[in-house]
């Protein structure tokens, strides 16, 4: 009796798990089931998108062929902005001479060139405009400073002294390059500040990772740990890609913004009295990194770098 009870208590438990099993293997087939039916759903709406993205390509591909089909002086004249004198408006290709054809095609494009020069300085304007509101007040750290350059009390200036100072020999501090860091960095967030370079013509800025090596020959690159801008004596200016990007600015800066935002890894500059972006480093960014300037040598007033603080009033107006 004893080992019939055990027997119908055993395949009562098994019975019970075996129900369970087929519940759970139920369960299971319908999860299984509205996954698949969630994946069709979003795979129709994927072809769907790609099939308009195609539909949209074959329009365009369509106007560009009518468009290389078309008399481009009659193009030129169809937009506005490039339109020619009105003692000219009736003129066709054929009955005017080459010469003729050619002058009207410079000054449209002239016309061109200038709207689209304005247009671009505009979008910068804008742009200077949005981050002057991530303004942070930049000071310079003595530690980190060679001893040929000379910062004022606030630590908002500095300058290449032309003699060597008697410092302490702190670990911080550049012995052979002529460079200062500021003192606070940045491990997050969007900062932006503006220097006032003056008539100096010697100079790196920018942003270095907090760890770079301080003593000895140092190289300024991004390979380095160096997102600069720089004005040659003689050579003009350049970024610190490896290897160095010349650029092509005129007039001289005399006034310069560094924009930088951590996570997006992006370190820009602009030209804050022309109202122009200059320069934009992307990269990624994985210690605090420090703002920075290498002025070599020179010996007048004018040549003293000048960090904006943050009470004075950029020249944007703010919107």
């Amino acid at each position: 009796a004893s080992a019939q009870r055990e027997v119908e208590e055993s395949m009562q438990v098994v019975s019970e798990l075996v129900r369970s099993i087929h519940k759970t293997q139920g369960e299971l087939v319908l999860g299984i089931e509205e996954k698949q039916r969630q994946t069709e759903r979003w795979a129709d709406g994927l072809i769907a998108g790609l099939e308009q993205e195609i539909a949209e390509l074959k329009r365009r591909n369509t106007d560009l062929e009518n468009v290389a089909r078309t008399d481009h002086i009659h193009f030129l004249k169809s937009f506005p902005a490039l339109s020619t004198p009105p003692s000219v408006k009736d003129w066709s290709e054929t009955s005017v001479p080459t010469a003729m054809c050619v002058g009207m095609i410079r000054r449209s494009l002239s016309k061109l060139e200038v709207a689209l020069k304005e247009m671009i300085r505009k979008l910068a304007e804008s742009e200077i405009k949005k981050i002057l509101k991530y303004t942070v007040d930049v000071t310079l750290d003595p530690e980190s400073a060679n001893p040929w350059l000379q910062l004022s009390q606030d630590r908002h200036q500095v300058r290449h002294l032309g003699a060597w100072q008697d410092l302490p020999d702190h670990p911080l501090r550049f012995d052979t390059v002529v460079v200062v860091l500021g003192r606070e960095g940045f491990t997050s967030g969007r900062h932006y500040w503006e220097v006032q370079v003056g008539d100096k013509d010697d100079w790196y800025m920018g942003v270095a990772r907090s760890s770079v090596n301080r003593k000895g020959k140092i190289a300024i690159s991004t390979s380095q740990g160096y997102w600069a801008l720089a004005m040659k004596k003689g050579q003009g200016y350049r970024v610190s890609t490896s290897p160095p990007l010349p650029l092509a600015i005129d007039p001289k800066l005399k006034r310069v913004g560094v924009y930088v935002d951590y996570e997006e890894g992006q370190v820009s500059f602009y030209d804050v009295k022309a109202l122009t972006h200059i320069y934009t480093f992307k990269d990624t960014f994985t210690e605090k990194i420090l703002p920075f300037f290498y002025l070599y040598c020179c010996d007048k007033a004018s040549d003293t770098i000048v960090i904006s603080p943050v009470i004075e009033k950029s020249p944007i107006k703010q919107s």
